[in-house]
């Protein structure tokens, strides 16, 4: 009898689960919910929206303007500003930034979860159109899965957009170049004639995206951390905002963590780079290497494998690592997909690299680290930093 009472019990708590609470509370009908909040909260406060995407440096980007025009000297005159947080750059997550998450907002997936944001959305929306709200808000437009440009535009439309750069990225789910420009495109063709559009140069996609613009075009030079800052200038002179003030904002600014950062140990360099990497990106960190280490220093790149980069995804690596070769001295590969690379040395995992890569360095490397989110090289970053703080207690005591 206990066992037919338990099974029972099972099998309702099953038909309950499948049957008439995924019915009522899907994640799709959630998401659409954490949506409508979110539009409703920019249709009644109705923010200046600047939009951010690209292939490479949109995470960059959008911080750097978010910081100057954060700058107190700034806020004078746009008001106070609002941005996205951490990486919540897709559907939900814009819709999550406009309803002013401070965290990264991720839909439950638990049923008390869901009945629990269900009943507390709306509060929290009618308590953020009631409260002080951003006059600016600073959002990055991603793409993939879960992230829809053609749908972003539609949540909260653009006064300016800007697209970066364009290279191979999402190709699992875009196909091609061609698919990925499409895609970007509708950030550009939703600023309406009286707003601006700022491209960044340096792609082959330039001309495409000035011809679907309505509004007026800026082009911007430079690459990295020089094309963001003069995207951030140009993003200024539109807004009002004087070039000193401009200048004084981005002289404060630290870029957010794994995006090229540059870390100082007791007797290595190392750039942490290991948010996510495609090819462009890959080549933008390695020409940081190759140009910022000093004479006498070993340029050392640690590359992990580049995720969702579809069919042609061997050819990306192959290609990616004759370029690394001729702007590093050592080569390391970490994953299945690095193998491609034809590094010096490979590593399975970045759990492996972590255990491994000590024997394989020299002091006064330069070291640079990035790989897709996935192979997670952040694990060699913190082993590197584990390293420095080793050899500088050492240090001490010969001293």
């Amino acid at each position: 009898m206990e066992s037919f009472l338990k099974k029972f019990g099972m099998r309702m708590k099953k038909f309950i689960i499948d049957f008439i609470l995924e019915p009522l509370i899907p994640l799709s009908r959630l998401e659409a919910y954490v949506i409508f909040w979110g539009h409703l909260v920019y249709k009644i406060r109705k923010p200046f929206i600047i939009g951010i995407t690209g292939s490479v440096g949109k995470s960059t980007t959008t911080a750097m303007v978010a910081a100057v025009l954060s700058h107190p000297d700034a806020t004078r005159i746009v008001g106070q500003v609002g941005c996205t947080y951490s990486n919540m750059n897709d559907n939900v997550g814009l819709a999550a930034t406009l309803l002013r998450f401070d965290y990264v907002f991720e839909l439950p997936w638990s049923y008390a979860g869901r009945l629990a944001l269900l009943l507390s959305l709306p509060l929290r929306a009618l308590r953020v159109i009631a409260g002080r709200y951003p006059k600016v808000m600073v959002l990055e437009c991603g793409a993939g899965s879960t992230a829809n440009l053609h749908r972003l535009v539609e949540i909260s439309p653009p006064d300016i957009a800007v697209v970066t750069r364009i290279g191979a990225a999402h190709l699992e789910l875009m196909k091609s170049l061609d698919g990925v420009v499409q895609e970007k495109s509708a950030l550009v063709r939703a600023v309406s004639p009286s707003g601006l559009v700022i491209l960044g140069q340096g792609h082959d996609y330039v001309s495409h995206f000035e011809k679907v613009a309505r509004a007026p075009v800026v082009k911007v030079e430079g690459q990295g951390v020089e094309l963001s800052q003069n995207i951030a200038r140009a993003v200024c002179r539109h807004m009002g905002i004087p070039g000193e003030v401009a200048n004084a904002g981005l002289k404060d600014f630290k870029s957010p963590a794994g995006r090229l950062n540059r870390i100082d140990l007791s007797d290595m360099v190392v750039i942490d780079d290991t948010y996510n990497a495609n090819p462009l990106s890959m080549q933008l960190g390695l020409d940081t290497l190759a140009s910022t280490a000093g004479q006498g220093q070993r340029k050392v790149a640690v590359l992990g494998g580049m995720s969702e980069m579809g069919d042609e995804s061997r050819r990306y690596h192959e290609e990616l690592g004759e370029y690394a070769r001729s702007r590093s001295d050592l080569l390391i590969g970490v994953g299945e997909l690095a193998k491609h690379y034809a590094p010096d040395h490979w590593f399975d995992n970045s759990v492996a690299c972590a255990d491994g890569i000590e024997s394989l360095l020299r002091p006064n490397d330069f070291v640079f680290v990035k790989g897709s989110a996935s192979v997670r090289m952040s694990r060699v970053v913190s082993k590197l930093r584990e390293m420095g703080e080793e050899r500088q207690k050492k240090a001490h005591l010969v001293a």
